[in-house]
């Protein structure tokens, strides 16, 4: 294969693994149908009406933990099809059907899709790329994501001026990712990708072994660590979304709607981390995980002592960026630390752990302070604290680790 064609099947490949991220996050996309499905399901209670949008993550924390059984049975790419075919076939029977409970099943069938193709949208950049690239990749896979669940959500809303059938249409945007990966992503067991990895991986283990370092391989704490930090770095930024617009509401800064305004400038401003997370991570290495939580937790409360919507719209784009820099550090460093047959269940592990940060959110902000002030602050304090137990765990496992020998695992 010429060194052009190599270069053109890396691209696909890089499109295919990184329009999949898009389906991640596509169950929201058609939120703004509920005001119509109400008035079409007269009978059936407003909160009902609501489960399609929560439904879908429902069956996405269950399947996550499951596809990780089903890829140990027919492989990385088999179950990221299978889970892309459920996902394209199930969401847009709700445009052709006029049964809530057909309607309410096909929404939680799209949740066992996504759940099964979530966790190799992360775990195959790890078996087809390394090093610098992969970590770029990384930060490109929440850019990619937000930028695409922007579009859809665009997309969905304009074809909801038919009726809102019609916006269901937008889910056939998952037919190309899914073609993508057929015709255009290896098996990584039949192309050798799987067995590069092992040897690319073996080569930097004989390195470590020669300067007197060895390299651990699935430490089980760690999963658990990235877990834990997953879950706990979702339950402060979703209690500022929670909470942000009582915020406002509270303290006369400005309306809920300019609420709304400052967490879609956040999720923008996410964007343009995402794509600066390669950049950051080659400057930074470890530390851009307690210098991402620091500045991220100094952006949370200075935005919850400010007075100015302006203020919090600045805040919001730098925080957005900072932010970005957490989460894919996390699934880059599972896997670093993976094997490429335990990654797709570590990932799912810890992708489990940001779903249920996210589900418990609400209720933490409860806890964490009577008033959106309050707990925003709490937020705040809880990513600051974070901060100053990942910078200490970064140099007590590099001492530990240096007096044996072995590689530190944070």
């Amino acid at each position: 294969m010429s060194a052009e064609n190599h270069s053109f099947k890396n691209i696909l490949i890089i499109i295919a693994l990184l329009s999949l991220n898009i389906v991640e996050q596509a169950a929201s996309v058609i939120t703004a149908t509920i005001p119509g499905m109400a008035k079409t399901f007269t009978n059936v209670s407003l909160v009902n009406i609501e489960l399609i949008t929560t439904v879908v993550s429902i069956f996405v924390t269950v399947f996550v933990l499951i596809s990780g059984v089903i890829v140990k049975k027919i492989g990385q790419k088999q179950t990221a099809v299978l889970g892309l075919a459920i996902a394209a076939i199930s969401s847009i029977i709700p445009a052709f059907s006029n049964s809530f409970t057909l309607i309410m099943v096909s929404r939680a069938v799209l949740g066992i899709g996504i759940g099964l193709a979530n966790p190799l949208a992360i775990s195959l950049i790890g078996v087809f790329f390394y090093g610098d690239q992969r970590a770029t990749l990384m930060g490109w896979r929440s850019a990619i994501a937000g930028v695409g669940t922007a579009i859809m959500t665009y997309v969905a809303g304009q074809l909801l001026n038919i009726n809102w059938h019609a916006a269901y249409w937008v889910y056939l945007l998952f037919i190309p990712t899914l073609l993508l990966f057929v015709f255009f992503v290896p098996d990584p067991q039949k192309s050798g990708a799987l067995k590069r990895q092992a040897e690319h991986q073996a080569a930097l283990e004989a390195d470590a072994t020669a300067n007197g370092v060895t390299i651990k391989k699935n430490p089980i704490w760690l999963i658990v660590i990235l877990t834990a930090l997953t879950f706990l770095v979702l339950i402060a930024i979703m209690i500022l979304a929670v909470k942000l617009p009582t915020f406002f509401v509270e303290n006369k800064i400005g309306t809920a709607t300019q609420a709304s305004t400052a967490w879609s400038i956040y999720n923008f401003a996410s964007v343009i981390g995402g794509f600066l997370f390669g950049i950051t991570y080659k400057l930074t290495h470890k530390f851009i995980l307690p210098l991402g939580l620091f500045l991220l937790g100094l952006g949370v409360i200075a935005l919850s002592h400010a007075t100015s919507v302006t203020v919090i719209y600045g805040l919001c784009i730098f925080m957005g960026i900072v932010g970005a820099m957490i989460i894919p550090f996390i699934f880059n460093r599972i896997s670093e630390v993976a094997t490429p047959q335990m990654a797709p269940l570590f990932t799912s592990i810890a992708l489990v752990g940001s779903n249920l940060g996210s589900f418990i959110s609400p209720y933490a902000g409860e806890i964490m302070g009577s008033t959106g002030k309050a707990a925003i602050t709490s937020a705040g304090g809880l990513l600051l604290g974070l901060a100053i137990l990942s910078v200490l765990v970064i140099f007590a496992t590099k001492a530990k680790h240096s007096s044996h020998g072995t590689t530190p695992d944070l």
